[in-house]
């Protein structure tokens, strides 16, 4: 074997802890520029009050932009917290989760085994069948006379046991048989999670996860202050079919957002959303065994072409695979992860008109951006549409190969790898070349965190191929 030492190898590599928030690193311009103005043509046609959007990146890169009004002739900013509804769901079911991995509870365990008997509830019922909508119980939050007694008692709290003693009625189908999506079962998982740990949901949610993960603006403002600025909603208040400015109302109106709770009743900015969804759905909080079952979908009727797994949706998006939850409290709110590029997509609205499925073109279309903008950059220099050099494994752990085809042995090749937010990242690395097997080894990439990165492939200086790297 001899060295090829015609060949220079750089690799660039930035190792910056996903803890360390303050050192967030700033995207590409080219990249943040292409999803601001997609964000705003998007916010042009649905014609709504506000959108606020975030992609939460591996290596600590995010993008955000915020673009509306909050009140009249007050623009939001990324600052805003918005309420996001069910998306809450996937922190109630986190919660439970977790319980189950300390073997505290079993998704199979019935609520017999946790709560006392309320009527109109079968004790058989699974924590299972509560988290996949299965349990066929019907929901409170429909009951006709649940909205106007909870404005009758604006200021009154409602906590999960006495709102759904008061509006539970008999249930429209059996446990364990047809999927119907239905609030009372995350209300009855509050309550379970009080009934395991002696704390109240939103205890143990903000113990868990948003201390430690240092997540400061999630609150549910019926029990907790909610410290950043709230966009305001725009809401049809007098029946005129014009929308007003509701925010006194709405935001004050303890009854209705602390009956929405456990199930939806959090606000937060869609940044810090997106980086509870991106670390929830990658399985950071949870064993294997635990976010698989999580994974795990049934068929959802009426929800479009998605699935629903414990406390999750599963939905495609531009060809890729998503999990993650929509949420609509007059506010609407849609926060996928896409694990196969290790990125969690965020959107938020303030306008009472919009509901969270009209959000899903949003989260399409800056899916789509950044996709291409990854697939496309730099392009225009590449001397080959074809791959030259085939690069593995992909995903990676610690190394990866790349053939060099035999034409190529005495050119002069250079590597460089690029966060996926189009920065260069740098670092020394020890690399050899075999030639009687033509195979170059990368090495020394055990220290890049997991996500998606490019490879850029240079011969004789010019850009050959760009590769997308998982690890």
């Amino acid at each position: 074997m001899k060295q090829l030492s015609i060949i220079s190898f750089t690799l660039l590599l930035l190792v910056i802890s996903l803890s360390n928030r303050a050192n967030a690193q700033s995207l590409s311009p080219d990249l943040d520029a292409l999803l601001d103005a997609k964000l705003d043509s998007m916010h042009v046609a649905l014609n709504n009050k506000s959108l606020s959007g975030a992609i939460k990146m591996s290596g600590n890169y995010h993008w955000k932009h915020a673009v509306g009004i909050s009140s009249t002739f007050v623009p939001v900013t990324t600052d805003h917290v918005y309420e996001i509804g069910s998306v809450a769901k996937t922190m109630t079911a986190a919660c439970v989760l977790q319980l189950v991995d300390e073997q505290v509870l079993t998704l199979d365990d019935s609520l017999h085994e946790w709560l006392a008997p309320i009527p109109n509830i079968s004790g058989d019922i699974t924590i299972r069948q509560l988290l996949q909508h299965k349990s066929g119980l019907y929901d409170v939050l429909g009951n006709p006379s649940c909205q106007p007694t909870l404005l009758t008692y604006q200021d009154s709290i409602w906590d999960p046991e006495v709102l759904v003693y008061t509006f539970i009625m008999p249930p429209p189908n059996q446990p364990g048989g047809t999927w119907s999506y239905c609030n009372t079962n995350y209300f009855l998982l509050g309550m379970i999670i009080k009934a395991a740990t002696g704390n109240n949901y939103y205890t143990e949610i903000r113990n868990r996860f948003f201390t430690p993960l240092g997540l400061t603006t999630p609150a549910i403002p019926a029990y907790e202050t909610v410290s950043s600025p709230v966009a305001h909603l725009w809401l049809d208040i007098n029946g005129d079919a014009i929308l007003d400015d509701a925010h006194t109302f709405f935001f004050n109106w303890l009854s209705l957002n602390s009956a929405a709770g456990a199930a939806g009743g959090y606000y937060a900015t869609p940044l810090e959303t997106s980086e509870w969804m991106r670390t929830y759905m990658r399985g950071d909080l949870l064993s294997a065994i635990v976010m698989d079952e999580a994974r795990i979908t049934v068929p959802a009727p009426g929800l479009p072409a998605t699935t629903y797994g414990l406390g999750l949706m599963k939905k495609q998006f531009f060809g890729y695979t998503g999990y993650g939850h929509g949420g609509d409290l007059s506010y609407s709110a849609s926060s996928w992860y896409f694990p196969d590029l290790d990125i969690s997509v965020t959107v938020t609205n303030n306008d009472a008109n919009i509901i969270s499925w009209e959000l899903s073109p949003v989260i399409a279309e800056l899916l789509e951006t950044y996709v291409n903008w990854l697939s496309t950059a730099e392009t225009d220099e590449l001397t080959s549409s074809e791959p030259l050099f085939s690069v593995y494994p992909i995903p990676f752990t610690s190394e990866v190969n790349i053939d060099i085809p035999q034409e190529y042995t005495h050119r002069k090749i250079s590597f460089e790898i690029y966060s996926v937010s189009g920065n260069k990242l740098s670092t020394t690395s020890v690399n050899t070349y075999n030639e009687s097997t033509s195979v170059l080894t990368v090495s020394g990439l055990d220290r890049l965190s997991s996500g998606a990165y490019l490879l850029k492939i240079y011969t004789d200086g010019e850009l050959t191929q760009i590769q997308e790297l998982i690890k």
